[in-house]
């Protein structure tokens, strides 16, 4: 199978450096999942390996619910003394993944107040859900009031839905430690990531989510890292790899900064733009070069022939995120040209089809002849883009369910429906 590549052009930007002469001051608001192993501490170091810091403080009670949090556990009163960068909040492990009325009126609420109050009270501060992960075999003792408790899969889903709902909802960026978790479980099982009470994470757990922490918080590839704390160093270089593959290669996924695309239309000289974030931007403004301005999320343009150089300008209102990709405009007069836009492609006469649709996990793609594929859900973001040939496999597990558009060399070629 081919590893698959997410489209995020970072190579193509001179996106979003920042001096870390100054700490970034982040405030951990959690529970138990937080404080085992002293993870903000994990994630401190990790840091200052790579010469990126962070002062931290936490209010971390065992067990503590949203709801909790809110009232009992002094977490308000630290966000009312304001100042803080970012904000990390992360429920109580199960509560996310009961129930939808009982989430909706016991957890969404009070995570929705939390976020409100760090933007009240911070100049202007970045709120940061902890995505945790299912049990290791599912929550038993309330599997039999919700059956889709029973497995790990069953509960992971919904902490992942319920997590990405809470971020998109609030503005707000989240840590998806569930997902490499999730990642490393599936691809090397031999890695505990759990304590023996099968919910806690070991030290090996512990790393995995200080490594998502470091790639979120910092904007930055956590292969760069270069200490193993505890762990042996193979696991350590495992698991910074997977935090690459399923964070930093998707950023725009998890992060409510920004981060800018663009892709030749089909149409001579015309190149589309997107403004990829997991949160709606407040302001946007896109500076194609020639003296002309756009304020659409994603816009088209169209260029004369040569190197050209955009700037996006878009997030939020109090520090927006100033990003630049440069594009090469081929002329379409040049029939030698093998990147013309202009011409037809061959797609016209490729034979191609992908099984099963609906899928849930993987897809086989027939194809016969190798092609670029692209998958761009129903926002025109494109979500996934591989190198295919006859009868490749691609794993979907990790895309929203949903349905997707497939293109082939830019040509689309049908749909897919994402089940769960």
């Amino acid at each position: 199978m081919k590893n698959i590549c997410l489209l995020v052009a970072f190579s193509c930007l001179a996106v979003l450096t920042q001096s870390q002469e100054t700490p970034k001051k982040v405030l951990f608001i959690g529970n138990s999942y937080t404080y085992v192993n002293d993870l903000p501490s994990m994630i401190q170091q990790l840091g200052e390996s790579t010469g990126d810091r962070i002062e931290f403080q936490q209010v971390t009670s065992g067990g503590a619910t949203f709801s909790q949090q809110c009232s009992t556990t002094g977490a308000m009163d630290k966000i009312h003394e304001g100042g803080w960068d970012i904000v990390v909040l992360q429920g109580q492990s199960q509560e996310p993944s009961f129930p939808w009325s009982q989430f909706a009126a016991q957890t969404y609420p009070y995570a929705c107040q939390l976020a409100d109050a760090v933007y009240g009270y911070s100049e202007c501060p970045e709120v940061m859900f902890y995505m945790t992960w299912g049990r290791k075999n599912g929550d038993a003792s309330n599997a039999p009031y919700f059956d889709s408790l029973a497995t790990y899969d069953g509960m992971d889903n919904l902490l992942y839905e319920r997590y990405m709902l809470m971020a998109r909802q609030n503005r707000a960026s989240v840590s998806p430690v569930g997902r490499v978790w999730r990642k490393l479980r599936s691809d090397y099982p031999d890695i505990e990531l759990y304590q023996s009470d099968e919910s806690h994470p070991s030290a090996i757990g512990s790393y995995a989510a200080a490594c998502t922490f470091y790639t979120l918080i910092f904007r930055k590839d956590p292969t760069s890292i270069t200490t193993n704390l505890s762990l042996d160093a193979a696991t350590a270089q495992t698991i910074r790899e997977t935090a690459k593959t399923m964070v930093y290669d998707s950023l725009y996924l998890y992060s409510c900064h920004t981060f800018p695309t663009a892709e030749p239309t089909g149409e001579s000289m015309h190149w589309h733009f997107s403004c990829l974030s997991a949160a709606s931007p407040e302001t946007i403004e896109w500076d194609f070069g020639d003296g002309t301005t756009s304020t659409e999320t994603n816009p088209s343009h169209a260029f004369g022939p040569g190197t050209h150089t955009i700037t996006l300008k878009a997030g939020k209102l109090c520090n927006p995120d100033i990003n630049t990709v440069t594009i090469t405009v081929n002329n379409p007069e040049n029939p030698d040209n093998p990147n013309d836009i202009g011409r037809p492609s061959a797609t016209d006469e490729t034979h191609f089809s992908l099984t099963p649709n609906p899928a849930t996990t993987h897809i086989v793609i027939n194809c016969s002849r190798p092609a670029n594929l692209k998958l761009v859900d129903s926002r025109g973001i494109t979500v996934m883009q591989t190198d295919v040939a006859d009868h490749d496999t691609l794993d979907i597990s990790i895309l929203p369910t949903g349905l997707y558009f497939v293109l082939l060399d830019n040509r689309i070629s049908g749909k897919l429906l994402k089940t769960k």
